[in-house]
């Protein structure tokens, strides 16, 4: 058996997350399927659209948009 520390357990937690939403065709995992507006000085676009899975129907697709705090 192998033991692992808390932050090599944290890390593969990250980079799973980004393989799951790296293939969503694959994992079935929402992902960014389009951008609106303009971008700001980051490059951020004014709003994404999110699809709830690969091949979902584009009635299913959901907006957020970018806020200043």
């Amino acid at each position: 058996m192998v033991e692992i520390t808390e932050k090599e357990f944290k890390q593969f937690e990250v980079l799973k997350k980004i393989f799951i939403h790296s293939n969503p065709e694959r994992s079935g995992a929402y992902f960014i399927c389009g951008e609106t507006g303009d971008k700001d000085a980051n490059g951020m676009p004014e709003g994404i659209m999110v699809c709830p899975a690969y091949g979902a129907d584009v009635n299913t697709t959901v907006m957020y948009k970018r806020i200043v705090l």
